[in-house]
């Protein structure tokens, strides 16, 4: 039998919740639902976090909370650039750069990426660089950047509860066989353990040759794994080396700036002294990065909205300070003026002809 359904909202500052009407008393989250004839529930007025996954979403029209401005316009390798996915570092979102396979590792500090911690598009008073995701299935917006690493990793400040395996600073050794394990050092590195066939690995910091910089550092696949009781044995090898096409190194078989280029695995055979070598589990996934962002966190800021709604927020401060003051009244006058604004400013958004009915006259 069909059931009834019923949700609300409500507004916290930036934030929107979604509730749903709960028809039992008990805690916890009962959500039992009457049928459509069902009358008399005992638990009409409680309102509880829905359990139901929505398929299609919901969609919100009108929705805006201006946390920062981007630049009016982007240009790859200038302000934008394309990312080969993602790890976490020390609970950290981490974004990865490695440009085709011919390149050395990306400095993000450096030109042209140069997020430094600087302030970059910056009009308020904050030190910190900012970069806004896009394309992304699961990181899309702001994020603030903790470490422009200098061997394509940039670290942010955004919490992620996923685990992933990772070793840094390590003794690993390579083989022409496209193998990867661990050097022989104190670490006893198992990677076998810890990493299966079609994950994702990123590696970096290889510069003890110009062809082990460019071939052993970036993002792989993994094709396989071989497990061992001993650490130089235990050792997974690599599939497939993915690589994101540049302005310097577009070509023939790599076309256009856009792009991803992969080729399969060509590792150069380093058999002890590669030491400082990190390897992160990884996902892989083709998304982009914008920098020069204008964060608002500072009274020199300028709100993007426009200039008729300017007027109401200079009522809703006042009103605001009326309440401090304990003048409820100019308060209350401040704040029929600020809704009046945004009613009619919202009002103006309605499309289409407007039409009224008149009266005829008629004459004898």
């Amino acid at each position: 039998m069909a059931t009834s359904k019923e949700y609300a909202y409500y507004i916290k500052g930036n934030k929107l919740a979604v509730v749903q009407k709960d028809w039992t008393f008990s805690g916890g989250q009962t959500l039992s639902q009457p049928g459509l004839n069902d009358l008399g529930a005992a638990g009409a007025l409680l309102w509880k976090s829905p359990k139901e996954s929505i398929t299609d979403g919901l969609e919100l029209e009108y929705v805006y909370s201006p946390q920062y401005m981007v630049a009016p316009s982007s240009a790859v390798d200038v302000n934008k650039f394309y990312v080969n996915g993602w790890t976490v570092i020390n609970g950290y979102l981490t974004f990865l750069r490695k440009v085709a396979m011919e390149a050395s590792q990306v400095n993000w500090s450096n030109a042209p990426e140069s997020i430094t911690g600087g302030t970059a598009g910056e009009t308020g008073g904050d030190t910190s660089d900012y970069i806004v995701v896009g394309e992304s299935e699961r990181w899309n917006g702001l994020h603030k950047i903790q470490t422009a690493d200098t061997e394509g990793q940039l670290i942010t400040y955004t919490k992620v509860p996923d685990t992933l395996p990772y070793f840094e600073d390590q003794d690993i050794d390579f083989a022409a066989d496209e193998t990867v394990y661990d050097g022989g050092g104190s670490s006893n590195i198992y990677l076998a353990d810890h990493f299966s066939a079609d994950d994702y690995v990123w590696i970096s910091g290889v510069t003890t040759s110009a062809s082990a910089t460019q071939y052993n550092n970036g993002l792989f696949s993994v094709s396989s794994v071989t497990q061992s009781s001993t650490d130089t044995s235990s050792s997974i090898t690599l599939g497939t080396h993915y690589g994101i096409v540049s302005s310097s190194n577009s070509t023939t078989s790599k076309t256009g700036i856009n792009n991803e280029y992969s080729q399969a695995a060509s590792l150069t055979a380093i058999a002890g002294g590669a030491t400082n070598i990190n390897i992160y589990k990884a996902h892989r996934e083709f998304a982009y990065v914008l920098k020069d962002v204008n964060v608002l966190n500072d009274e020199n800021d300028e709100l993007d909205i426009p200039r008729y709604l300017a007027n109401g927020v200079v009522y809703y401060v006042r009103a605001k300070y009326a309440e401090d003051a304990g003048n409820l009244e100019m308060k209350e006058y401040f704040m029929r003026e600020f809704r009046r604004i945004t009613e009619k400013h919202e009002s103006g958004k309605k499309k289409g002809a407007y039409r009224t009915q008149g009266f005829s006259l008629l004459r004898s």
